[in-house]
């Protein structure tokens, strides 16, 4: 009885274990620059809640470095990280070449994130 008792218990908690739903979106391109045959990768983060901030954005475990460290944000203005978003706004970060993004990982107030690609 006890092991009918403890096996119902631990279907339950494994039930109980799901995971988040993503606060944000990760989109990335892998583009090259025209002017010097130079693959770079472009990321862009959506915000899927009311308020969060972008702490970082890591692409390649680091490996890949920021062009600089601003986002280019609304109305094209420029905005140091971290920058914190509203419901639907969006960011877009370039990452200097030669780097094609294998794995991003994104550093918000409510956690991380990532998204691998093959």
């Amino acid at each position: 009885m006890k092991y009918k008792m403890l096996l119902v218990l631990a279907i339950l908690l494994l039930c109980a274990c799901e995971d988040e739903d993503p606060e944000i979106r990760i989109e990335t391109q892998n583009r090259v620059n025209q002017f010097i045959n130079l693959p770079y990768a472009s990321v862009s983060v959506y915000a899927l809640v009311d308020d969060i901030e972008i702490k970082n954005i890591i692409v390649n475990r680091g490996n890949c470095r920021m062009e600089n460290q601003r986002f280019k944000g609304l109305n094209n203005g420029m905005t140091k990280i971290p920058k914190r978003l509203k419901y639907g706004e969006v960011v877009t970060l370039d990452f200097s070449g030669p780097c094609k993004a294998s794995m991003v990982e994104v550093v918000t107030s409510s956690g991380s994130w990532s998204q691998s690609y093959k």
